[in-house]
């Protein structure tokens, strides 16, 4: 796991460290977490999914569990893609955890995980 960790943090400050680019580019959240029920957390990833395509449909969610990891085996890695800047991403998740619908779904997945590491990317296509 904490491979893992570092790998993340890695990224993260190298994305910090470049200058942001062009708003034609994605920004990707990366949250890490626990959970003892990794069937019942993607089940209620998959409602919050609904619920967030509603809002705005321009955001992907999607979730890996870490295989022939070492210690990060059965991570649990949730990935949340919007496309454009930082600023636009937060602008776009403002404005959708205002709905009370999400806020109440978002609040009820405390239940059951507990996030690991949370990280902002901004992507350079190639």
């Amino acid at each position: 796991m904490k491979k893992l960790m570092t790998v993340i943090l890695l990224g993260l400050t190298m994305s910090l460290s470049i200058p942001a680019v062009a708003d034609d580019h994605s920004t990707l959240r990366v949250v890490v977490v626990q959970t003892d029920d990794i069937g019942a957390y993607v089940a209620q990833l998959s409602k919050g999914k609904k619920l967030i395509q509603a809002i705005d449909s321009k955001f992907t969610v999607r979730v890996w569990q870490a295989t022939f990891a070492g210690e990060a085996t059965g991570a649990v890695i949730v990935g949340v893609e919007y496309p454009g800047s930082f600023g636009d991403f937060a602008m776009a998740w403002e404005k959708m955890t205002a709905d009370p619908a999400v806020a109440a779904w978002l609040g009820g997945l405390s239940e059951i995980r507990t996030i690991v590491s949370d990280s902002l990317y901004n992507e350079f296509p190639l």
